[in-house]
């Protein structure tokens, strides 16, 4: 949090670091409460375990379709008006759950997944706003600042699950609506959060800093390339292989272990929280250390570790009916995760030009997104047909496809030098 720009005070970034490293861990508090739920909300709902996976899939494509706008709305208003809206689509969307859980309407269960879906991608963002703010050399160092924000709400989401829940059955509420009410008050607070404290506008900075490197350098008047002729370079490609893979392999085995975990080893709703509770940490625990790693090792070396973690975790979980064991293989896929995460966002960024990063960034997250929710839709059929270890295996299938692409362009880059 001390990165330094070239005329912005040290302060002023920290400030707004901090205030995004904040906002992060509200966005993570609501959002993991409802995650951790929702496999076991739409069987409650639905009578079934086949569309298990249902709200998951609403949820990841929601963050695909939300990030290219979101990217675009900010490259045009700034990251602070961007972040205020995606916490307001937060507030609807939790609401929406909720009401669905009350006996209102089934059908605004899942479109309230979508809203909180479109909600995180536009939130997500603000790791780039993070990179704005500094120089090159310190960018994965920023952007692993504020994915760390995700440990606070990692570690209190699960956890916040049964007290929400009996709080909302004093009221004759279902016991599942308690998480969703608590995370629609804090998005509501997220709202005033970012609006209140997010000044200057990271993007405001970034530009700035832009302007002071093009003086010191010929004017670049090359016209701004297409997602369709960056993605032929690659390092973009591994940076999205990156993105993409590690997200998959992610929600997929997580999404079923709260379901395996009730289903099929008899465990209770305070278990599964601990275990996600030691995921989510996980994910975003490690950015204390991902960003140096990333700096200091290079960013494909890093996804390098963050593959062999995934392929880590999915040989551990099948075999761990334990909670606390549970806990551990969960912990390490969160962390399989992370380096893929922040390797590839750093990656991603320094391989185009800052004209085109905004949109570059929200198109590979709508990729991200839309082949999760792929993965996802598919998760509840899977764990019917092939169970938990199945998906488990095809998830150290794609973790070891992930770290061969990645070794390929390790190998390549040092034969070059």
């Amino acid at each position: 949090m001390a990165a330094i720009t070239m005329d912005a005070p040290p302060n002023v970034i920290r400030r707004l670091t901090a205030t995004l490293f904040v906002g992060q861990s509200i966005a993570s508090l609501g959002m993991t409460a409802a995650i951790t739920v929702g496999s076991i909300a739409a069987t409650q709902l639905l009578g079934t375990t086949h569309f298990a996976g249902v709200p998951t899939t609403t949820y990841t494509l929601g963050v695909a379709l939300g990030a290219y706008p979101a990217g675009r709305f900010m490259a045009r208003f700034g990251r602070r008006l961007g972040l205020v809206l995606g916490f307001a689509i937060g507030v609807l969307g939790a609401l929406c759950a909720a009401l669905a859980l009350l006996g209102i309407f089934t059908p605004i269960f899942f479109f309230g997944y979508f809203c909180m879906g479109m909600a995180r991608g536009t939130l997500d963002q603000g790791r780039f706003a993070a990179g704005d703010m500094v120089v090159q050399e310190q960018r994965a160092r920023a952007i692993s600042w504020v994915v760390l924000g995700g440990t606070v709400g990692g570690i209190g989401g699960p956890l916040f699950i049964s007290p929400a829940s009996h709080f909302a059955a004093q009221f004759a509420f279902d016991p599942l609506v308690g998480p969703y009410l608590a995370g629609a008050l804090l998005f509501v607070g997220g709202c005033f959060l970012i609006f209140a404290f997010l000044r200057p506008d990271p993007h405001d900075i970034g530009r700035h800093l832009l302007r002071v490197a093009s003086a010191a350098m010929p004017a670049d008047k090359t016209p701004a390339r297409t997602f369709a002729q960056v993605i032929r370079l690659h390092d973009v490609q591994t940076a999205i292989a990156a993105m993409v893979l590690g997200q998959v392999v992610m929600t997929t085995v997580m999404v079923m272990t709260p379901l395996e975990m009730t289903q099929h080893l008899g465990h209770t709703l305070d278990d599964v929280s601990l275990v996600i509770a030691a995921h989510v940490t996980g994910m975003y625990a490690t950015s204390v250390i991902t960003g140096r790693v990333a700096d200091r090792l290079g960013h494909a070396r890093t996804i390098l570790v963050g593959a062999f973690l995934l392929i880590f975790a999915c040989v551990l979980a099948p075999f761990a009916t334990e909670t606390l064991r549970l806990a551990f293989a969960l912990f390490v896929l969160g962390a399989g995760w992370n380096f893929c995460f922040v390797a590839g966002s750093t990656l991603l960024t320094d391989s185009v030009r800052p004209v085109e990063r905004p949109r570059i960034q929200g198109t590979n997250d709508l990729l991200v997104g839309l082949v999760a929710a792929t993965g996802s839709l598919s998760s509840g059929l899977a764990f019917e047909t092939i169970g938990y270890v199945g998906i488990a295996f095809a998830g150290i299938t794609l973790a070891v496809g992930l770290f061969t692409i990645t070794l390929w362009t390790v190998q390549r880059k040092r034969a070059a030098a």
